[in-house]
C-alpha cells in the first residue's frame, strides 16, 4: 500500500481533489442550461407547430364553408330543374355558376377545384373545364369529410388530392342526393405549405393520417422520417406537447398536433444537439481548459516523479519478475541517490534466490527418485509372498508340473523386475507381467478366466513399473477367490483426453461402506497396520504424470468392481521427453 501511494501519486491526487468540485459544479450548471434551453426550444417548436396546423386546418374549413355556400346559392339550386329550360337558358345559367365558382376559389391560396353535380339531370359544372363528369369516381371517393385519395381524374395525372362532398339535402345518401358539391385541392398545396413553414426553423415537418399516408416537404429526409414513424404511436404522441426519440443514434424532440378538419397529424422533429450546440461548444472549451490546467499542474511534480517514482517503478517491476520466476537483473538508475544502492542490492538478492532455487530443484528431483524406489520396494515383496504361499500349497499336493509352470512364470516376473534400474516400463512389458501373474492365479483358482484387450497404440506407453499387478491381485484375492470362480478383464481406451486402463472383475463386489472405506485408503496415507498397495499405486501415478492422474474404484452394475488408472493424454509426451 505504501508503494502505491507514492509521493507523485499523492500530489497528482491532491490536484485532482481540487479540480473535482469545480468540474462537478460546472457539470451541474451545464446540465441545467441544457435542460432549460431544450425545454424552451420544444415549447417554441410546439407553439409554431400548433399555429401552422390551425392555419392549415382553417384554410380547409374555409373551403368547406365555400362549398356549403355554393350549395345554397339559388342559381346553383336551379340546376336541379335545368332540363326544363331552353338551351340558351341552360348555357347562360352554367356560365353564371362558373363565374361564381371562379370568384370563390380566387380568394383561396390553394389550387382548389369546385364542381357541382345534379345526378337527376346529369348536369356537371366545374371551375376546371378539363374535368369530366364521372359518376363511378364520385361513388368511389364520396365522403362528407376531407379525405386523402389517389383515385383522381386523369387530368390530374394521378397526383393525390384531398376531396370532400356536400350534398343537398345534407342528410340524404348519395343515391338520393339532388345536388352534390365536390371540393378538392392537390396534396402539393400542403407540400408547399410545409416548405414555407420549414424555412423558418430547423425541423423537418410532415403530415400523416391514420392510414399511414405521408405528405412531406420537397427536401424531406425520408429515411429519418421512416425511422420516426416506425417508433411513434400517433394517438399517444398528441397527448403530450413533445416527446423525445432516439433516431440514428441521436436524440430528437418530436412534437405532433392533430388537425381535425383534414384528419391529419402534423409532426415535426428537431435534433437536440443542434439546438444546444453553442452550450456544448462552451462546455468542451471549458473541459479543454481544465485539461491543460491539469497538465500544467502535473509538470510541477515531474522532477519528483523522475527522481523518485521511476526508480520505485523499476524496483516494482523487478519484484514482479522475481514473482514470475524471472531473475534477470534490473537497469541501474540515478547512481547519485539512494535508489542506486537499492537496485544494486536487489540484483544481488535476485542472483542468490536463483541459485537457491536451483539447489532446491535438484534436491526435489533426488527426493522424487527416492520416493519412486521406496514405493516400488513396498509393492514387489507383496507379490513374492503370495507366490511362495502358492508354491508351498502345490508342493504339498504333489503337483510337480504345476509347480514347474508356476516357477517359470515366477522367474519371468523377477527377471522383469530385476532386469533394469529404470523406474518406468512400457505397457507391453506390464501386460506380459500381468499375464504371468494371472496364469499363476489360474493355477490356484481353477475356474478363473481372464482376458487382456489392450490396443496396439497403448503398447509403447511408459508407466511406473508394477503399476497394474496390485490391481489385478486385488481383483483376484478380494473379488474372485471368495466365490471360487469368475473372470477378470484388462482393457484400455482414450476418453475425453485421458488414457484409461481398466481392471474389471465379476466377483463378490463391495458394499457402499466398503467402497467408501476403500476410496479413503486410496487418498489417505496408510498406517503401519494397514495395506498400502492402492495408496502406493495412486502416489506413483501422480509422481509420474502429475496431480491430474490417479486411481479410482467403481462398483459395476453387473456385479464386481472396476479399478481405473487414468492420466492426461498429453502427459505421455512429457514422460517421453523426460
Amino acid at each position: 500500500m505504501n508503494i502505491r501511494m507514492n509521493t507523485f501519486t499523492k500530489i497528482v491526487g491532491l490536484i485532482l481533489l481540487l479540480l473535482i468540485p469545480i468540474l462537478v459544479l460546472y457539470w451541474f450548471s451545464n446540465q441545467t442550461s441544457l435542460r432549460v434551453v431544450s425545454d424552451e426550444v420544444e415549447k417554441s417548436m410546439y407553439k409554431d407547430l400548433s399555429f401552422f396546423a390551425t392555419q392549415t386546418d382553417n384554410t380547409a374549413a374555409q373551403l368547406s364553408k365555400s362549398g356549403l355556400t355554393i350549395s345554397e346559392d339559388i342559381n346553383v339550386r336551379n340546376l336541379e330543374f335545368i332540363e326544363i329550360a331552353t338551351l340558351y337558358e341552360q348555357t347562360n345559367e352554367k356560365l353564371r355558376i362558373d363565374e361564381k365558382l371562379r370568384l370563390l376559389i380566387a380568394s383561396s391560396t390553394w389550387d382548389t377545384t369546385l364542381s357541382i353535380i345534379t345526378p337527376d339531370t346529369r348536369t356537371f359544372v366545374s371551375s376546371n373545364a378539363s374535368i369530366q363528369y364521372d359518376v363511378d369516381l364520385i361513388n368511389r371517393n364520396f365522403t362528407r369529410v376531407w379525405r386523402y385519395t389517389e383515385d383522381v381524374p386523369a387530368y390530374f395525372r394521378k397526383q393525390p388530392r384531398f376531396v370532400r362532398y356536400i350534398t343537398e339535402p345534407y342528410s340524404s345518401p348519395l343515391d338520393k342526393a339532388s345536388l352534390i358539391v365536390e371540393i378538392s385541392f392537390p396534396v402539393t398545396d400542403l407540400t408547399k405549405a410545409l416548405d414555407r413553414f420549414k424555412q423558418g426553423g430547423k425541423g423537418d415537418p410532415f403530415f400523416i393520417n391514420s392510414a399511414g399516408d405521408i405528405i412531406r416537404s420537397m427536401d424531406a429526409d425520408e429515411t429519418l422520417q421512416g425511422e420516426l414513424i416506425r417508433q411513434m404511436d400517433l394517438p399517444d404522441l398528441v397527448k403530450t406537447p413533445f416527446t423525445r426519440f432516439s433516431l440514428s443514434g441521436s436524440e430528437y424532440a418530436v412534437g405532433s398536433v392533430w388537425m381535425p378538419e383534414l384528419g391529419l397529424y402534423l409532426v415535426d422533429y428537431l435534433p437536440i444537439q443542434d439546438v444546444v450546440r453553442p452550450i456544448t461548444a462552451n462546455r468542451n472549451l471549458f473541459y479543454i481548459s481544465i485539461f491543460f490546467l491539469l497538465i500544467g499542474s502535473t509538470v510541477a511534480a515531474y522532477f519528483l516523479y523522475n527522481n523518485v517514482q521511476v526508480p520505485i517503478r523499476e524496483l516494482i517491476r523487478g519484484v514482479r519478475r522475481v514473482k514470475r520466476g524471472d531473475y534477470t537483473t534490473m537497469n541501474i538508475l540515478h547512481p547519485n541517490n539512494e535508489f542506486h544502492f537499492l537496485l544494486v542490492s536487489f540484483n544481488d538478492m535476485a542472483k542468490q534466490i536463483e541459485q537457491l532455487i536451483q539447489n532446491v530443484y535438484l534436491e526435489q528431483i533426488a527426493s522424487r527418485d527416492a520416493n519412486l524406489k521406496q514405493l516400488q520396494s513396498q509393492i514387489n515383496p507383496h507379490f513374492l509372498y503370495n507366490c511362495f504361499t502358492l508354491i508351498r500349497s502345490l508342493t504339498r499336493l504333489g503337483e510337480k508340473e504345476t509347480v514347474m509352470q508356476l516357477s517359470m512364470h515366477l522367474s519371468k516376473y523377477y527377471r522383469y523386475t530385476t532386469y533394469s534400474d529404470r523406474q518406468t516400463a512400457g505397457l507391453r512389458e506390464e501386460i506380459e507381467l500381468v499375464n504371468s501373474y494371472l496364469a499363476i492365479q489360474a493355477i490356484k483358482v481353477q475356474d478363473l478366466k481372464y482376458e487382456i484387450d489392450i490396443p496396439a497404440a497403448f503398447a509403447e506407453l511408459e508407466l511406473p513399473r508394477l503399476i497394474l499387478q496390485p490391481l489385478v491381485e486385488n481383483a483376484v484375492l478380494h473379488g474372485i477367490e471368495p466365490v471360487g470362480c469368475g473372470s477378470i478383464r484388462v482393457s484400455a481406451c482414450v476418453t475425453e483426453g485421458f488414457n484409461i486402463i481398466t481392471v474389471q472383475d465379476d466377483g463378490i463386489g463391495l458394499t457402499e461402506e466398503q467402497l467408501a472405506d476403500l476410496q479413503r485408503q486410496i487418498v489417505i496415507p496408510p498406517l503401519e497396520d494397514k495395506g498400502c498397495a492402492l495408496w502406493n499405486t495412486r502416489q506413483r501415478m501422480q509422481l509420474q504424470f502429475g496431480p491430474e492422474a490417479g486411481l479410482r474404484i467403481i462398483r459395476r452394475a453387473q456385479g464386481g468392481i472396476e479399478a481405473q488408472l487414468y492420466w492426461p493424454k498429453q502427459a505421455d509426451y512429457n514422460t517421453a521427453a523426460s
